[in-house]
């Protein structure tokens, strides 16, 4: 099958949203920050993919990279078989769990000719996917979610009962409850809400329809009902989320935090001294930190240096050097850090085990 796509060089400006109207790769080839897609903010970096599907958006909050875009006709995605499994959001961002990002770096995709091998490059994504097999499911059981997920994609503006649901994939009640439960961690209700929410936020951001209008839209016959379900799962009405959102794009908080870490992430190991340069509350920067950036601060520098120390042995830089350049005071705590944070030695990312 040919896959034909559109490529070329991306360099998001900061606080910008790009939203996309086809199905679209993102190939991170150098450089590392926080950005958010559907109001939800990542951490990223180098050699990382990330698949967005129609409708979805992408903002820089922080850092820069240097990427390639892949726009990819729809038809195209539809018919390319298991395609659902990259671009089809079940647990985060693509298919990526950015827990644990290293798990999924996707290194195949380094050795894969970008220009003329699209077709490729798609499938041994998805073929990564598979072998990794992330919900620890069997192969019917990942059809069975990603079915389920399709139907609730179709259906959240309109009550849907797990009998219904059920039947609709050929499959007993109670399988379908558990298996969602066991796979996803939610149940079918509460993926159904998330949709429902999802759509919502996107209508009163993206949108100038007026809260009237899209409790409608969406099958609330309500706006009274609309206004509390949205302020409950928000913690704002529709018009301050509108207004906040607005307001948020103009925080350089998670901007001069990033700046700050990478300056000083060698010497100062505690969030005292980021709140002070940041002139807020210890308590203040800890909840700030959680809601912009979607970590805390402790996992946030954690993921810095780890990616620091991957990058320094990958190109061959002695373990004790790289120990001694991010402020260990020992090599031996250096290594007892990555193979506890990573799984693998300081000497298995030298030799790229």
């Amino acid at each position: 099958m040919t896959i034909h796509s559109m490529k070329k060089e991306f360099i998001p400006e900061l606080n910008k949203i790009y939203v996309f109207d086809t199905y679209c790769l993102l190939f991170i080839g150098w450089g590392h920050g926080t950005f958010q897609v559907d109001f939800l903010n990542y951490q990223f970096g180098a050699n990382k993919a990330i698949f967005l599907s129609p409708g979805q958006y992408f903002q820089l909050l922080a850092g820069s990279f240097t990427m390639t875009l892949y726009e990819f006709p729809n038809q195209n995605i539809q018919q390319l078989e298991n395609s659902r499994i990259l671009f089809k959001h079940l647990v985060s961002l693509g298919h990526i769990d950015l827990e644990s990002p290293r798990h999924f770096h996707l290194n195949k995709l380094e050795y894969i000719n970008f220009t003329s091998d699209v077709a490729k490059l798609l499938t041994t994504a998805i073929d990564d996917w598979i072998e990794f097999n992330p919900f620890g499911a069997s192969w019917r059981e990942v059809q069975l979610l990603f079915d389920i997920k399709d139907i609730i994609d179709k259906r959240y503006a309109e009550p849907i009962s797990i009998t219904e649901l059920s039947k609709q994939v050929h499959e007993k009640s109670h399988h379908v409850e558990r298996l969602t439960k066991e796979k996803l961690h939610q149940t079918i209700r509460q993926l159904s809400d998330k949709k429902l929410l999802l759509e919502s936020q996107r209508k009163v951001v993206f949108t100038t329809q007026s809260t009237k209008e899209i409790a409608y839209e969406l099958g609330f016959r309500d706006p009274t009902y609309f206004n509390r379900y949205f302020k409950l799962k928000t913690h704002k009405t529709p018009w301050e989320f509108r207004q906040h959102f607005e307001v948020d794009r103009a925080d350089t908080f998670v901007k001069d935090l990033t700046l700050l870490l990478d300056s000083y992430y060698k010497s100062h190991r505690f969030a005292e001294y980021y709140a002070n340069q940041l002139s807020v509350s210890l308590a203040t920067f800890h909840r700030k930190v959680q809601s912009k950036m979607g970590v805390s601060f402790n996992q946030l520098l954690k993921e810095k240096l780890i990616n620091e120390a991957v990058s320094l042995l990958t190109h061959q830089t002695p373990i004790r050097t790289t120990a001694l350049e991010l402020g260990f005071a020992e090599a031996n705590h250096f290594s007892t850090f990555i193979k506890t944070h990573t799984g693998k030695t300081p000497t298995q990312w030298a030799s790229g085990e």
